[in-house]
């Protein structure tokens, strides 16, 4: 009797390490990823947010339909993932997929995707052209630095060069990204869209390519560290808030003149949609 009870224990216990270990990585098979199947189709509705996941795979297939759309919120503010891996069939991202993940390092696209691709972690669509979605704990250089009193603090930052051949950095797609400090834009970049750069407070120089023509809806908002800027000629619409609440960017300069470019409301730096009485902002 002791040697049977012995017995089950060890199969509990084998068990439990066995599920134990699972609940570190999601993927094909598990329950706790939440589809939707319609059309012959499965989309990915919900990543859960638990402290044990730090790596998700959305498969290729669920229950026998493949997996091809990641929905709007299906993964965001998510504190412990690092990972996602994306599966074959996937060719629909919700612009609010994977937004403010702070320890997320990087995408992982499966190398049979037809319409997108990981470059370094980085999400781009397949024919590079446009840059998805930047992981936010990627590249984080931790530096010691000492204050005018002496004291000592780690002092984070990201330094990030996105690739020549890209012509659209896409809706959020550096997000809250808390520690960028210094971005390379190549001469290639057409469009920045709506809140590419959003809340990116420790990006303290910024400087734009002679082939940009459209600023998205509040692409640059809360961008607090920057200081002056240089729009270039080829501008031909900068949207509805581009740099609000920028309160530090006192001046710009725009290389276009003013009847050629298309402006949104309050487009220019603001203080929490104020006027901010130093602002400079020349025109050709």
């Amino acid at each position: 009797m002791k040697k049977r009870l012995l017995i089950i224990f060890s199969l509990i216990l084998c068990i439990s390490v066995i599920f134990s270990g699972c609940a570190e990585q999601l993927g094909m098979g598990s329950d706790e990823i939440s589809f939707k199947v319609e059309n012959g189709e499965a989309t990915v509705r919900e990543i859960p947010d638990a402290s044990t996941i730090t790596e998700v795979t959305i498969p290729d297939e669920y229950e026998g339909v493949p997996v091809t759309k990641i929905a709007d919120f299906a993964a965001v503010n998510i504190e412990s993932i690092e990972v996602i891996n994306i599966g074959k069939n996937v060719k629909e991202i919700g612009s609010w997929a994977f937004e403010n993940n702070q320890n997320l390092k990087a995408f992982k696209v499966s190398k049979d995707n037809p319409y997108f691709c990981d470059v370094d972690g980085v999400l781009f669509t397949k024919d590079m052209k446009t840059l998805l979605f930047y992981p936010l704990a990627r590249g984080v250089q931790v530096k010691e630095e000492t204050n005018d009193n002496g004291e000592k603090s780690e002092v984070k930052s990201i330094e990030y060069e996105i690739p020549e051949g890209v012509e659209t950095i896409r809706t959020k797609a550096f997000y809250k990204c808390q520690y960028l400090t210094e971005i390379t834009i190549p001469q290639t970049v057409k469009v920045i869209e709506e809140k590419a750069f959003f809340r990116c407070g420790a990006m303290k120089e910024l400087v734009l390519p002679s082939s940009l023509e459209v600023i998205g809806k509040d692409a640059f908002s809360y961008c607090t560290s920057l200081t002056e800027i240089v729009i270039p000629a080829s501008i031909k619409q900068i949207d509805t808030y581009a740099f609000y609440n920028c309160t530090n960017l006192l001046k710009v300069d725009v290389q276009a003149k003013e009847s050629d470019v298309t402006l949104g409301e309050k487009w220019y730096p603001t203080d929490n949609g104020k006027s901010i009485g130093k602002l400079e902002i020349n025109w050709a």
